[in-house]
């Protein structure tokens, strides 16, 4: 823990979490704000799930075209448009929705606004910290993201069962609009430089890697979003909403604890190995997720769950910074997230109307079964196309420096 200490003593690292607090638990708090606040609407269990997988894949699909705004423009302008355009989306379906076409309607608006706050977060680091602690720099910025997470559920179910779902999804568009501003202010987002294209680089389309873990993200993004709409469905249909909050919390709790190991204790593990291993430990300890029921059981498979999930976020973030062609620091981040995104929204609609229409627990055994694909992926492309991240991060940075020179 010394080292940690030490690593937020370096100037800028401490005010970039801090300016990164509010847009990340607005996002936190969404899906489930979003979800009561249709569901108090409309009273279907299905249109509420339709709702946030229309607001998740919207802003998943126009993921990719925001990051290759900010690569294009930087940080500054792109912010600038979509942060209050967020906000009064979040503010319409507060105080303007009425019915489950124009509730349906605005949640879709959400997602089409959706603000590229975290991946205009991720290329900051480099800057900051350099290369020889970008691990680091992830995993504490994953376990504070997961963090972040974490509260997001909790506030969001007990302001909507507590108060109501429509100061819920006002508190969204609120937070969304402070930590846009934050993020705008900060030094460091408003001077980064987009990195420069090297000549000859294949598009992003074109790349082997790129394409690799786009199919990865298909599965993984289905997978997420069968269990993200299960589990508040099982909450529901079982007549205990206030476990959906908890129990997703446990998702930050898990992703916390692992991350935080990534950082600390697997310095001398390769990126595509790390990975590899970490998606095969997560999909063995999913299995479970679609016989056990809501409550403390249910807690405990997605707490150690979720302690896998977190080394494979950090790796995965090395993995791709790796492998992506040159000049596409934030969109190919983005572009990953919009193929995973569309695939979670998917999962959405299609798990709501499973779980309303069969049983919410089918949808969560879809959810495992489509995360044992994941390592499988990854076992076939370490020998291929994610071969240069199968080197410990101190030789792939030295790599990097070459390539550049």
């Amino acid at each position: 823990m010394s080292g940690y200490r030490e690593y937020l003593r370096i100037p800028g690292v401490a005010r970039l979490l801090f300016a990164s607090t509010f847009g990340r638990l607005a996002y936190a708090m969404s899906s489930l704000a979003i979800y009561f606040q249709v569901l108090s609407i409309t009273d279907s269990v299905a249109v509420a799930g339709l709702a946030v997988g229309l607001s998740g894949g919207l802003g998943a699909i126009t993921a990719g075209p925001r990051g290759l705004i900010v690569d294009r423009f930087g940080q500054t302008r792109p912010l600038l448009g979509f942060v209050p355009a967020y906000t009064i989306s979040c503010l319409l379906l507060a105080f303007g929705a009425h019915g489950a076409v124009s509730a349906v309607a605005l949640s879709a608006l959400i997602g089409l606004t959706a603000p590229p706050i975290n991946i205009s977060i991720r290329p900051l680091w480099i800057d900051i910290v350099g290369l020889d602690r970008v691990r680091t720099a992830y995993s504490v910025d994953t376990a504070y993201h997961n963090v972040v997470m974490l509260l997001g559920p909790v506030i969001a179910t007990l302001v909507a069962l507590r108060l109501s779902p429509t100061v819920a999804i006002a508190m969204v568009g609120v937070s969304m609009l402070i930590g846009g501003s934050l993020l705008t202010l900060n030094p460091h987002s408003r001077s980064w430089v987009p990195e420069p294209r090297q000549h000859g680089e294949q598009g992003l389309l074109r790349s082997p890697a790129m394409r690799l873990l786009a199919v990865e993200g298909v599965v993984l993004g289905l997978a997420m979003g069968f269990i993200t709409i299960g589990i508040p469905s099982l909450a529901t249909l079982s007549g205990q909403d206030g476990l959906a909050g908890p129990t997703m919390a446990a998702m930050g709790v898990g992703a916390i604890i692992g991350s935080l190991w990534a950082g600390a204790k697997a310095k001398d593990i390769a990126p595509a190995h790390g990975l590899r291993t970490a998606s095969i430990l997560l999909a063995v300890a999913l299995l479970p997720l679609g016989f056990v029921p809501i409550g403390p059981w249910m807690m405990a498979v997605v707490l150690v769950a979720w302690t896998f999930f977190g080394p494979a976020e950090v790796f995965y973030l090395e993995v791709v910074d790796i492998v992506r062609p040159r000049g596409t620091a934030v969109a190919a981040l983005g572009s990953l997230w919009m193929i995973e995104g569309a695939a979670g929204a998917v999962g959405n609609a299609v798990g709501g109307w499973v779980a309303e229409g069969i049983s919410p627990h089918l949808t969560l055994a879809l959810g495992s079964l489509a995360a044992c694909i994941s390592p499988l992926v990854f076992s076939i492309g370490i020998r291929g196309v994610l071969k240069p991240a199968a080197d410990l991060p101190a030789q792939v940075a030295a790599d990097r420096v070459v390539e550049d020179a």
